[in-house]
């Protein structure tokens, strides 16, 4: 009886935890209606049964001027949430259509937070996904958008040509690095420089680059952010709103 007893309690302090996670990991955002007013609207994804829970909240372009890159931007995001959505439901499908439901349902969370509407649109999307073990994964994509041109815009775009942002940007980020070392991996597995298709958004005109889960750290330290003075990239940036 005594082992049962434990079971019983190791399997209670795992269910509280893990439902609990998303809140903690995947915090709900609301849509900064100020900075976007009628320019996004939400996409929502509701699904629940006995063994899976779908919630994702996406954001939806209706008023770029150029209808054409609006509707890639929105085709993206739509195609990349229902693939999540999918996967998720296939793996439950899999294992529990048939059988007895888990003690906590396979989950997809996912929501998103807009950071800057200046020169440029950043925004980014969270989706949290559980499909059993200790912890579920959350995966963040961030986009940023021309408002001008309607077009996503990449971390070079945003600087003026012949600039070298990359040895300014990296050596940054491992001064930072350097004030906490134990909250990263090191060597060849840690920062090694940033990639040509870096991940990054703009928040309050300020610069962020970020690293997902395991990137360049371990799980416990969560997805690693870098902010950028702008004093570092001042007269470079293309667009004058950034700074």
């Amino acid at each position: 009886m005594k082992w049962l007893k434990i079971w019983f309690l190791v399997s209670l302090i795992l269910l509280i935890a893990v439902k609990s996670y998303p809140q903690t990991m995947l915090k709900t955002y609301e849509l900064c209606l100020e900075c976007c007013s009628e320019e996004i609207v939400d996409k929502v994804y509701k699904e629940k049964n006995n063994y899976l829970d779908i919630n994702v909240i996406v954001p939806q372009f209706n008023n770029l001027s150029n209808k054409k890159q609006q509707d890639l931007i929105n085709n993206k995001i739509t195609s990349l949430t229902e693939t999540s959505i999918d996967e998720v439901k296939s793996v439950a499908d899999e294992y529990f259509k048939d059988r007895p439901s888990p003690l906590v349902s396979y989950q997809l969370y996912g929501r998103y937070k807009v950071t800057n509407n200046s020169d440029i649109i950043s925004f980014y999307i969270d989706y949290y996904q559980f499909t059993g073990g200790a912890h579920g994964m959350t995966t963040r994509f961030a986009y940023n958008i021309d408002k001008s041109t309607g077009k996503e815009v990449e971390l070079k775009d945003i600087f003026k040509e012949g600039f070298e942002y990359k040895d300014i940007i990296n050596k940054e980020i491992n001064r930072q690095i350097s004030k906490d070392p134990d909250r990263y991996f090191s060597g060849k597995d840690g920062f090694v420089g940033i990639s040509e298709d870096q991940s990054f958004y703009i928040k309050n005109n300020t610069l962020i680059i970020y690293f997902g889960l395991y990137e360049i750290a371990p799980y416990a330290s969560g997805i690693s952010e870098f902010i950028i003075p702008n004093n570092l990239l001042e007269e470079n940036f293309k667009y004058d709103k950034i700074k």
